[in-house]
């Protein structure tokens, strides 16, 4: 009888190790979007009269457009701790800007890192403590936040331009210089190479690049300000829409009184000049066409590197914008223009998701995290208030929760059509009710209206058990607490002290 062969444990190790990883999927790639205080209806594709998005429009007509997406918490931060925890504001802790999330609250990147993913940011993240990476093994800010600001925007304009400004403008070019919400007017200094724009693009295809032939799927997220504040723009984006052909609402009648009362920098919050209204939208949506220019490289870059097929699109922004209604500017209203933002979803090649569906579901942006985690083959961990529109994308989810809750400054319930708006924390009002099918500008109010009564009790009961609602923390087994997980009291109480009072 012949002798068996004999190897050795490396070979044996090789030799169970190939099986046992043909079962494990193969994840796909990641590229998240997010834009800045972007409306929901900025979009060719929304048929908007003004503002051109052809790369938006083509990633919608190649994927799924979701026609009522909206923030659970309309201000940078809490939206953003939101998006990346799939949990309500009042649970993960980030109530305002410059406010710190709760202990043992965990992001996306950290957990889509812990099964394999190499991670990168560039752009604007605007989480507390800054000095964190939440999960990025890859940081470009566009500002001094994360690990590595030597890497980030400002020292890069501070290195080629010497330049002590963040956004310097070339004198003249702004018509209110002392004006507290028209200062915001300028023509940017340096050539548009050197505008944060293109500046994250540059480093996102970089990033793209170094991954090409990488044996690891990534996970991007490219955040970009704009078109966010300031009003700053390179040519020729400063100047590619007429002001006086700008569509704007009818200043409120009291609009001059009711900024006068303002105090500090609130005043930025009302605006009572239609001229400055209209130039102020001519360069929000100059601003969003230079970014959907640069959806169009980042999109045609996954192309040449022929990544586009294993790689899953995400497109959407943190909140929006008044520009005008209510006689309001920027954004923390849970009025429509300031909550409902833009989403758009291309899943990998031949998914049944994509082709240009239309879903006017509503879909809260606690939702994305869990859809992201479900797309790439991951369980959905307990304690993630969103849920995965995946099916829904893919045709039909007959179980979908098809409303919103949102909480910052006052609360909102969104079901049926009916928008409620408690203007408090904690129930005492004053109240407002719309019905936005009819009324888009949220013009009638309609809790007083006898043939609502029942409506408004419900949502008032549903409002009050949604804010008593917090779950514990999301645990995943196996993971070790991130770093920024764990902050002390003291540390905590100093970024609540220094936190902006504009969170705008």
């Amino acid at each position: 009888m012949a002798a068996m062969p004999t190897i050795t444990r490396r070979q044996f190790l090789a030799s169970v190790a190939l099986p046992l990883a043909a079962q494990i999927p193969k994840r796909p790639n990641i590229l998240f979007i997010m834009v800045d205080e972007m409306r929901w209806d900025a979009m060719g594709v929304e048929n908007h009269p003004i503002v051109k998005t052809p790369n938006l429009d083509k990633l919608a007509a190649e994927g799924t457009r979701f026609t009522n997406a909206y923030t659970v918490s309309p201000v940078c931060c809490p939206a953003r701790a939101s998006v990346f925890t799939g949990r309500y504001a009042h649970v993960h802790g980030v109530t305002s800007n410059g406010v710190p999330a709760n202990n043992g609250e965990i992001f996306l990147p950290s957990i889509l890192k812990h099964h394999g993913y190499h991670t990168a940011i560039a752009g604007k993240l605007h989480y507390t403590p800054a000095r964190f990476d939440y999960g990025f093994d890859q940081f470009w800010s566009f500002s001094s936040e994360g690990p590595t600001p030597e890497l980030g925007y400002n020292a890069y304009l501070r290195k080629k331009h010497g330049s002590p400004a963040k956004w310097p403008r070339v004198e003249g070019t702004c018509p209110w210089p002392d004006d507290p919400l028209g200062k915001d007017v300028g023509l940017f200094k340096y050539p548009e190479e050197d505008f944060e724009t293109d500046w994250i693009t540059a480093r996102s295809i970089d990033y793209l690049r170094s991954r090409k032939s990488a044996n690891q799927p990534f996970f991007l997220f490219t955040s970009y300000l704009k078109p966010h504040s300031p009003s700053v723009e390179p040519e020729p984006y400063f100047s590619l829409y007429d002001p006086q052909k700008m569509p704007i609402p009818k200043l409120v009648p009291n609009a001059k009184e009711i900024r006068a009362s303002q105090k500090g920098q609130q005043r930025r919050h009302h605006v009572d000049n239609e001229e400055m209204m209209r130039v102020m939208s001519a360069k929000y949506y100059g601003a969003i066409t230079h970014v959907d220019h640069h959806v169009g490289k980042l999109l045609g870059e996954l192309e040449s590197l022929n990544l586009a097929d294993d790689t899953i699109v995400l497109f959407t922004a943190d909140h929006g914008n008044m520009l005008g209604d209510h006689g309001r500017w920027f954004k923390g209203v849970q009025y429509e223009g300031s909550s409902h933002v833009p989403l758009l979803w291309r899943g990998l090649k031949g998914a049944s998701e994509n082709g240009g569906r239309v879903n006017s579901k509503v879909i809260e942006n606690t939702d994305l995290a869990p859809t992201i985690l479900e797309s790439a083959g991951l369980e959905v961990p307990q304690g993630m208030q969103g849920k995965s529109f995946l099916k829904l994308a893919r045709g039909r989810d007959p179980k979908w929760k098809d409303r919103c809750y949102s909480q910052l400054r006052a609360g909102m319930v969104l079901r049926d059509g009916y928008k409620l708006i408690d203007n408090s924390l904690d129930g005492t009002g004053p109240w407002e009710l719309y019905h936005l099918p009819s009324d888009r500008k949220e013009d009638r109010n309609l809790v007083d209206d006898v043939k609502q009564k029942n409506r408004v009790v419900a949502f008032k009961q549903e409002l009050a058990v949604f804010r008593k609602d917090k779950p514990a923390p999301v645990k995943i087994a196996g993971m070790k607490m991130p770093a920024y997980a764990t902050i002390s009291d003291k540390e905590r109480a100093e970024a609540v002290r220094n936190a902006p009072e504009d969170n705008n």
